[in-house]
């Protein structure tokens, strides 16, 4: 039992698990219907791009990949996360 609750993956899985509940908590507690947060936006966002991170490096296994693909991998994150920040800051 104790070798499951070591592995990786639980773990990577439990955090995921935690992050999904505060992303909701956070968008949830973020003001009244249809007015926009810009701190629980970021806050989310934040939230997505670490969830991304965790599933494409756990469970798609990119931790034991390549260096160049590890590295493309979390500069797509980051990029990702940039231009959904800078599209919601224009649009702002």
């Amino acid at each position: 039992m104790t070798s499951y609750v070591r592995n990786p993956l639980t773990i990577a899985w439990a955090v995921l698990t935690a992050v999904t509940v505060l992303s909701w908590l956070t968008a949830r507690d973020g003001g009244a219907a249809h007015t926009l947060n810009a701190t629980v936006t970021v806050v989310v966002l934040v939230i997505a791009a670490v969830k991304a991170h965790l599933v494409i490096w756990y469970f798609m296994e990119v931790r034991h990949a390549p260096m160049w693909l590890r590295l493309t991998m979390s500069g797509w994150v980051i990029v990702l996360f940039a231009a959904l920040l800078g599209l919601y800051f224009a649009g702002l």
